[in-house]
């Protein structure tokens, strides 16, 4: 009977890896497949595309502005093959200058395909409005899914379904948003960091205690994070805070400012806040026997080992988004102090709210762990 049961557990883990090793040949094939479509999928834009068959650089000018930064300029001839519409493969030539910062142009290449908006009547009037970059980003998302895949199998599954989920979710609070014209977007965002929380670590954990204790503290810990945020703001009347160098920002800058800082606090809380959950209940799975007080421990010992990283990475995405905008600042005449309150500022102050949230995240979710998955108080 003992083998009957073993045997039958075997083979049922032999069908389960079968079914994962086709499901990832399935992706395989159909990437590749998706893949190749959106190469030669150029019928369906409405926009002129086109390839570049040869490039040939005709001039190269050095130029040097006020501050002694040099840039060189650059006049390519480009012959473009058409590959949609009633001009469908017919050549023509066009000139393209570009510098050699590319901070505002591009250099093309031959493979490449572009998008372009054609004069029919003198071809070498035609505009490149920019790059086909379909093709690449398909790519890419397929190999990031397929990765995913492969070494997390049935839980990377469920972590691309949480992503396409947020994704949506993101989409219907933006478009509530353009509705009520900005009016009410602090609220539509609070909701969604809500959503946001149950859908992920729902997918992830399921409808169990891990979800209860890393849902609770994720909003309890975002929550209680940005409030002080606010409270701060308050105290201090704002002041030395730029809300105009909000990227993009024409309309209501301080508020969409605010709704960064609280998705932006609510990702690097939830990463913790589930994190510290999984090991505890792995922790309480190879020891049922753990009270409150060793979970609890464990907990705050597992959050004092991971907060450095967490802030630290935190902080270095910070600069990689910062740094070109800083140097730009920088080469054009702006001092240390002024670069630093319009590109920099900003974006410091929501990684400090980060780091709060992050460090309140070790002792709640701790608790709550220990409280119910520990088992007595």
């Amino acid at each position: 009977m003992r083998l009957n049961i073993s045997e039958r557990s075997e083979a049922m883990k032999q069908t389960k890896k079968q079914i994962n090793l086709w499901i990832i040949a399935l992706v395989l094939v159909m990437g590749i497949g998706l893949t190749i479509f959106m190469r030669h999928n150029a019928f369906l834009y409405k926009y002129t595309v086109a390839q570049v068959t040869a490039t040939q650089t005709l001039s190269k000018h050095k130029n040097e502005d006020t501050h002694q930064n040099v840039d060189y300029s650059t006049t390519q001839n480009i012959t473009l093959k058409i590959l949609n519409g009633q001009h469908k493969n017919k050549k023509f030539n066009l000139h393209n200058t570009y510098t050699y910062s590319q901070a505002l142009d591009q250099k093309y290449h031959p493979g490449q395909q572009v998008l372009v908006t054609l004069n029919a009547k003198s071809p070498s009037r035609s505009v490149i409005i920019g790059q086909k970059r379909d093709t690449l980003i398909v790519t890419l998302i397929w190999l990031t899914i397929l990765l995913i895949l492969v070494i997390v199998r049935k839980k990377g599954a469920l972590s691309i379904l949480s992503l396409l989920v947020n994704v949506l979710l993101f989409i219907l609070a933006i478009q509530l948003e353009l509705r009520h014209n900005g009016k009410h977007l602090l609220p539509i965002f609070a909701v969604l960091v809500v959503l946001f929380t149950l859908f992920t670590i729902g997918l992830i954990f399921g409808l169990n205690a891990e979800m209860f204790v890393s849902s609770v503290a994720t909003i309890t810990a975002t929550s209680v994070s940005f409030l002080l945020f606010l409270l701060v703001l308050k105290l201090t009347h704002e002041q030395g805070i730029h809300y105009e160098a909000v990227s993009y920002a024409v309309q209501q800058p301080k508020t969409i400012f605010l709704a960064q800082v609280m998705i932006g606090v609510l990702g690097a809380i939830m990463d913790e806040s589930t994190d510290i959950t999984s090991a505890m209940h792995q922790l309480k799975y190879e020891n049922p026997g753990l009270p409150f007080h060793k979970v609890f421990r464990s907990g705050l010992n597992m959050g004092k080992q991971i907060i450095g990283p967490l802030i630290s990475i935190l902080f270095l995405i910070f600069m990689a988004d910062t740094i070109p905008m800083a140097i730009l600042y920088l080469r054009n005449g702006n001092s240390i102090v002024e670069t630093f309150n319009w590109t920099m500022y900003l974006g410091l102050v929501q990684s400090l709210v980060s780091a709060i949230g992050i460090v309140l995240t070790v002792p709640l979710t701790s608790a709550l762990a220990g409280r119910f998955i520990g088992g007595k108080r």
